[in-house]
């Protein structure tokens, strides 16, 4: 489990727009590293104003107006995956809830635990290390689950998709984000674009057997996912898709190299987005990630209660 979808600079979507996997063996190790390697940056990228910052600072808005508009109460039982740095972590406290967040790098629990103390929300807040993939709680111990910037870097996001359902009451909510496959970005540099996958891999290979180019060394790597796609995922666990919207453009490259400045590139992202958000074919599903509201489903039985409930008849 980590912090941010496009928490990678020029990270490579998923094939011919299928979900692409990461590999197993040592996975989560090498992801674990990068976000340790990187643990200061995410602690700033909430102050700065560059293109990364305002995509991530940008997540972070829209994904708590949804939650700001289910109306929770305050006490709530919420459980954030991948708090990072503890930004939205401390924004969920501050609103009353009661939060448990688990991420997989001690280093970051160390540095979101921080946070939350300085601002005097620890009492609402429990942070622990855990595998997205094997979440250690009842089934429907949470009405709100948080997961923003970890479906990229998960070994296999249907098995944790299905664990966050598992930990939801029914009726609870969920948002989480995934990054886009088809994402404008790619489509527009040939290094990136999916269409050209194949070409890009026989080229690789030829210049390997010839000794030209040497075998990458490892390091993690991010799955990227057709928009579909994950939504199948989130169907497959048995969750509703209430809302959905891509968002984050940019920065924009010709073969891996940035075409605009780091100043422009914020105004072109700004722009973009307000075309996405009004619908614009051929914009609104070309942002760089997908934020999901979604819901566990309301057995019968609750459904009836809750209308007993509701009826001033009594």
């Amino acid at each position: 489990m980590t912090r941010n979808g496009t928490d990678h600079e020029g990270g490579r979507g998923g094939g011919r727009g299928r979900t692409r996997r990461a590999p197993g063996a040592g996975h989560q190790q090498l992801v674990n590293e990068r976000f340790h390697d990187r643990a200061r940056r995410w602690e700033e990228v909430y102050q700065r104003e560059d293109l990364f910052s305002a995509i991530h600072q940008h997540r972070q808005a829209r994904a708590l107006s949804w939650i700001d508009a289910l109306g929770l109460p305050a006490g709530s039982p919420v459980l954030e995956i991948g708090p990072g740095a503890g930004f939205m972590t401390l924004e969920l406290a501050r609103r009353g809830f009661s939060v448990q967040a688990a991420d997989s790098r001690p280093r970051m629990i160390e540095i979101a635990g921080r946070r939350v103390a300085e601002a005097g929300v620890a009492r609402r807040v429990r942070l622990l290390v855990a595998e997205a993939h094997r979440l250690a709680f009842a089934d429907g111990a949470f009405t709100l689950v948080v997961a923003l910037g970890v479906v990229p870097w998960l070994r296999y996001a249907p098995r944790a998709v299905a664990e966050m359902a598992r930990v939801l009451q029914p009726g609870g909510h969920l948002v989480l984000n995934a990054d886009n496959s088809r994402r404008l970005t790619m489509l527009l540099d040939p290094r990136h674009n999916p269409v050209l996958a194949s070409a890009r891999l026989a080229t690789k290979t030829v210049l390997r057997s010839a000794g030209v180019m040497r075998p990458a060394a490892r390091q993690a790597r991010v799955t990227a996912h057709h928009l579909a796609d994950f939504d199948a995922i989130l169907s497959g666990a048995g969750l509703e898709i209430l809302r959905g919207s891509t968002f984050g453009f940019g920065p924009f490259t010709l073969f891996g190299w940035p075409v605009t400045s780091e100043r422009l590139g914020v105004r072109l992202n700004a722009r973009l987005q307000r075309l996405a958000d009004n619908g614009v074919p051929g914009i609104r599903a070309g942002g760089g990630q997908y934020l999901v509201l979604a819901r566990a489903p309301v057995r019968a039985a609750d459904a009836a209660d809750a209308a007993d409930a509701a009826d001033p008849a009594g």
